[in-house]
């Protein structure tokens, strides 16, 4: 019986700390800003990075640049790129790709999601392998980024911990990402 009792006094000490805990972060917003310099360097993290596509579209990624353009929703970004077509290359290039964000509440981390090229500059394509090479240029952006956040919030931050909660909003401001979290 006293065990009982015991068991019901701390599931009923539990709920009131987790009610507790929500009360105190409902309706509070948790904005975060980052700076194109912020996202350049934590996107160039382990790069160049070379890997394989299509079968014979060897694709290596290297120097990204962030672009935030005021009032946008997405994260404009060049990288260049090297392709390698079997016997032909490699051929080098850049391309300029957008991505909304993408926030990982487990991870606590911003991801760039649907990748969208907006541009090619790839000299020396056959034609032929022109819409391939431009596929293969497709998934390695979305495997890029996909792997690798653009930032990730500082799990012993009190305030970036408890900013692990919803995305709420996110802009660009001053050419700065702005990301709203909350509940």
């Amino acid at each position: 019986m006293a065990k009982k009792r015991v068991i019901v006094i701390a599931v009923v000490l539990a709920l009131a700390a987790v009610a507790g805990l929500l009360l105190h972060f409902a309706g509070k917003e948790y904005v975060y800003r980052f700076s194109e310099a912020q996202l350049q360097r934590k996107l160039g993290e382990r790069l160049p990075l070379t890997r394989r596509f299509l079968a014979f579209f060897e694709v290596t990624l290297s120097q990204p640049r962030v672009h935030l353009r005021e009032g946008a929703d997405r994260v404009a970004m060049g990288i260049d790129v090297a392709l390698g077509l079997g016997s032909v290359g490699p051929l080098g290039g850049s391309v300029d790709v957008s991505g909304g964000v993408r926030y990982d509440s487990g991870r606590g981390a911003f991801f760039l999601t649907d990748p969208v090229i907006e541009r090619v500059a790839v000299q020396g394509i056959p034609e032929k392998y022109a819409g391939k090479a431009r596929e293969a240029l497709t998934m390695a952006l979305a495997a890029y980024y996909a792997e690798r956040p653009i930032y990730t919030l500082n799990a012993t931050d009190a305030r970036q911990a408890a900013g692990r909660l919803v995305l709420r909003k996110v802009g660009i401001e001053n050419r700065e990402l702005v990301v709203t979290l909350g509940l």
